[in-house]
């Protein structure tokens, strides 16, 4: 019987050679809280800053800018809500947006948040132009993600983002899908925020992180222990 092959690497990839073993390490024998002070907390909390600095190296990012999330979905909501919290104003996103964006901006409603979509062209692109047009006086952060999960459509981010910054408006961008396949760094982008997922470029499920430009100032999502710089308390994984 033929077997099947696997074509789905946009919706999750499989482990990377030698991550379950490490997992495992972890799961089974340094199995500590990486915020415990005695000696099985050690080996936990150096893995984790490695991790940190692993994926800062390969943002061009700074360690400290790296804040783990339990998904790429929750990064996306901790960086609109972050810096939407307690404001009223407006937000722009695109209109082929992952739900975890378009769903949040929607909700952002209920607090007097005011968000506009931007069309996309046949090839799903955003015009710059439109982008451009659509900032006001009260614009507080603009969404668009770099590739699309879908069409595979890589938006002119560094462009979009300058014209943020132009209008002195924050940038985030989702790069769940080129993150580990496209090169680029945060600077190139020059993003405010960026979002990435583990499963996308063979992680586990249920990881995922925030570059935070140094500056940027978010309001957490998860209340708790203060773990992750205060901005998403909980256990680290």
């Amino acid at each position: 019987m033929n077997q099947p092959v696997y074509l789905d690497h946009n919706a999750t990839t499989p482990l990377a050679p030698g991550v379950l073993n490490v997992m495992t390490r972890y799961l089974a024998t340094d199995f500590g809280n990486p915020s415990s002070s005695h000696h099985y907390g050690h080996a936990p909390k150096v893995a984790v800053a490695t991790a940190r600095r692993q994926l800062a190296d390969l943002l061009g990012a700074l360690p400290d800018e790296i804040v783990f999330t339990g998904s790429g979905s929750e990064a996306n909501t901790l960086a609109i809500t972050g810096v939407t919290a307690g404001r009223t104003g407006h937000v722009i996103t695109q209109a082929t947006e992952h739900p975890a964006v378009l769903e949040t901006c929607k909700a952002l409603t209920a607090q007097g948040i005011r968000f506009t979509i931007l069309p996309v062209d046949e090839f799903g692109l955003v015009d710059p132009a439109d982008l451009a047009a659509a900032l006001t006086d009260d614009t507080l952060l603009v969404s668009v993600m770099h590739a699309n999960n879908e069409t595979g459509t890589i938006q002119p981010i560094a462009e979009l983002a300058a014209i943020a910054h132009a209008a002195g408006v924050l940038f985030h961008t989702d790069a769940a899908q080129t993150i580990g396949k496209v090169p680029f760094s945060v600077g190139d982008l020059g993003v405010d925020l960026l979002t990435v997922a583990g499963h996308k470029f063979g992680g586990p499920k249920g990881v995922g992180a925030l570059y935070i430009r140094k500056g940027v100032e978010l309001s957490p999502v998860i209340r708790g222990g203060g773990q992750e710089s205060g901005l998403r308390s909980g256990t680290e994984n």
